[in-house]
C-alpha cells in the first residue's frame, strides 16, 4: 500500500510540475526561468526532507528561540514537495522565524522561495495577508519576486489580489523598476475599472456595547502615518494612481498624450484619495499651462469618477468634542483628516468652475485612456523582462553561492559545538572520578578536623535562691560535717 502511495505522490509532484510549466502567465514563461530555479540549489548542502526540518527547526524555537538562516533556506526550498495541508505549520515557522534574531536582514531568497511555492501549490491567496503583514511574516517583496505574484494573479484573474500586491510595491516609493511599474499600474487599471464607480462603505459607528476594555500599563496615543496604516481599499488604489501618474509609466513619443494620462491619472487617484484640494491645485495649474499649449487636460471619465467620489466623501464635525486617550484609535485619527461640511461645499463649487474653464478651450476629452495604458504597457512587457531575466540569473547565481557558504558555516558551528559537548562530558566524567579517587583522603582530613575543633566551655549558670532555701542549704552541709567527724 505505501509503495502505492509513494507513487501516487510522484505523479502528482510531477502534474505539478508540468502544470506549471505549461501554464500561459501574463508574462512570457521564460520570465519564471523554472530550469534556473531548480538547478539554483548547490549540489554541495543536503536536501532535508520538510517533516524532519520541521520538526527540528521547531524544537530549535521550542529550546532556544531561534533557528539558523540555512536552517530556513534549506526549510523554503523543501516546500516544493507538501501538501496544502501543511500550510499552517508553515506559516507558524515563517512567523517564529521573523521573530528571531537571524530573520534581520530579510534575505530575498527566502522570500523568493516562497511565493514560488504557494505559486506552485496554487493557494496564492493566502500569501496576500502574510504580504500585508510586514512586522509578523516579513515577506517584503523584491521587484522580481512582485512580478512573478502579479503576473499569477492577473492569469488567475485575481484582480484584487493583484492590485494588492501593487499597493504594496506603492508603499516602498521606489520606481526605479520599469517593469513592476507597469504592472502594478496594469493591475491598478485593471482594479479601477472593477470599483471605481461604487460608492465606498461608510466608516462604522461603535456603540458602547462595541467597545471592548482592556487594562494596559501605558497608554499610547494613535498615530495615522496616512502611509502604512491606510486600510481603506479607495484610499490605497488612489494613493498608488497618483504614484504611479507621476512616475510617468507609460512610454509614449506623443508628449501631449503622455502628460494627458498623466494627468488624469494623478487627478483621478487623488479623487479616490480623498485629497481634494491638492487635485484641484494642480488642475488650475494644468488648466494655465494648457490654455498656452491648446492640449488637453482631463479626460470626461476620469472628472466623473472625481465628481462622484467628491460626493460621497464622508465628512467630519469641527465641534466634535473630543474623545479621551484611551478611546481614540487610528481609525479616529484618520478622520480628522476628512473635509468638514463647509469644506466639502467650496471644493464642489471650484471644482464645478475649474470644469466650466477646462470646457471653455476643449481641455476635455472623450479618448478611453484605460484601454490605451493597457495595451501599452502589453506593449512594452516583452522588451522590459529580457532585461530583468539576466538580472536575476546572475541573483539566481550569487544566491547559490552564499547558500553553499552559509552551509559551510553553519557545518562548522555544529562541528565546533560538538566538540564542546564531548568536551564538558569529558571534564564531568574527569571531575566524577576525582572526587572518587579523593574521597578517602578527604575522609581522613574530615575525621582530623573534627578533632582539632576547639570545644566550646559550658558556664554553669548562677542560681539565685531565696533565704529559706539558703538555710537550707546551710544545714545540710552542718549536718553533712558533723556527720563526717
Amino acid at each position: 500500500m505505501w509503495r502505492h502511495c509513494r507513487q501516487s505522490l510522484v505523479l502528482c509532484n510531477a502534474c505539478n510540475r508540468f502544470k506549471h510549466v505549461s501554464q500561459r502567465h501574463f508574462l512570457s514563461r521564460e520570465y519564471a526561468m523554472q530550469d534556473t530555479w531548480e538547478n539554483r540549489w548547490p549540489s554541495t548542502v543536503e536536501n532535508v526532507p520538510f517533516g524532519r526540518l520541521s520538526v527540528k527547526m521547531v524544537e530549535n524555537f521550542e529550546k532556544f528561540g531561534r533557528s539558523s538562516l540555512i536552517d530556513m533556506e534549506m526549510f523554503v526550498n523543501s516546500l516544493k514537495n507538501i501538501s496544502p495541508e501543511n500550510m499552517e505549520l508553515v506559516e507558524d515557522i515563517m512567523y517564529r522565524f521573523r521573530h528571531s534574531d537571524d530573520a534581520y536582514p530579510v534575505r530575498d531568497s527566502i522570500v523568493n522561495a516562497i511565493v514560488r511555492s504557494y505559486i506552485d501549490l496554487d493557494i496564492a491567496q493566502r500569501l496576500v495577508p502574510l504580504i500585508k503583514d510586514k512586522l509578523g511574516y516579513g515577506l517584503l517583496l523584491d521587484f522580481y519576486t512582485a512580478n512573478l505574484l502579479m503576473s499569477h494573479f492577473l492569469q488567475k484573474n485575481l484582480i484584487q489580489e493583484a492590485a494588492e500586491v501593487a499597493y504594496e510595491m506603492m508603499f516602498q516609493e521606489d520606481t526605479s523598476h520599469a517593469l513592476t511599474n507597469c504592472l502594478s499600474l496594469y493591475c491598478c487599471i485593471k482594479r479601477l475599472q472593477d470599483i471605481a464607480d461604487i460608492q465606498p462603505e461608510e466608516d462604522p459607528v461603535l456603540t458602547a456595547e462595541d467597545e471592548e476594555w482592556v487594562r494596559v500599563k501605558i497608554v499610547h496615543r494613535p498615530v495615522y502615518d496616512d502611509h502604512f496604516d491606510i486600510q481603506k481599499e479607495h484610499f490605497r488604489l488612489g494613493k498608488s494612481l497618483h504614484f504611479l501618474g507621476k512616475a510617468n509609466v507609460i512610454c509614449d513619443e506623443n508628449s501631449s498624450k503622455k502628460d494627458l494620462i498623466s494627468q488624469s491619472l494623478q487627478f483621478v487617484g487623488l479623487g479616490l484619495y480623498n485629497k481634494f484640494n491638492k487635485a484641484l491645485d494642480l488642475l488650475e495649474s494644468w488648466i494655465a499651462e494648457g490654455k498656452t499649449t491648446k492640449a488637453p487636460v482631463l479626460c470626461q471619465s476620469q472628472i466623473e469618477t472625481f465628481r462622484n467620489h467628491l460626493d460621497w466623501s464622508p465628512t467630519r464635525d469641527p465641534e466634535e468634542e473630543e474623545l479621551d486617550l484611551g478611546q481614540q484609535t487610528i481609525e479616529y485619527q484618520a478622520r480628522k483628516l476628512y473635509l468638514t461640511e463647509e469644506e466639502k461645499a467650496a471644493c464642489i463649487e471650484r471644482f464645478e468652475k475649474l470644469v466650466e474653464e477646462l470646457k471653455s478651450f476643449d481641455g476635455i476629452t472623450d479618448d478611453d485612456i484605460y484601454t490605451y495604458i493597457l495595451n501599452n504597457i502589453k506593449g512594452q512587457i516583452p522588451d522590459l523582462q529580457k532585461q530583468d531575466i539576466d538580472t536575476q540569473k546572475q541573483k539566481y547565481q550569487i544566491w547559490k553561492t552564499e547558500m553553499a557558504d552559509l552551509y559551510k558555516k553553519e557545518m562548522r558551528e555544529e562541528e565546533r559545538r560538538r566538540k564542546q559537548e564531548e568536551i564538558q562530558v569529558k571534564m564531568a566524567e574527569l571531575a566524577e572520578k576525582e572526587e572518587l579517587i579523593l574521597s578517602h583522603e578527604r575522609k581522613r582530613q574530615i575525621l582530623l578536623a573534627r578533632h582539632r575543633v576547639p570545644k566550646e566551655r559550658v558556664l554553669k549558670k548562677k542560681v539565685e535562691l531565696d533565704e529559706d532555701e539558703l538555710e537550707d542549704r546551710m544545714k545540710a552541709s552542718r549536718a553533712l560535717i558533723k556527720k563526717k567527724k
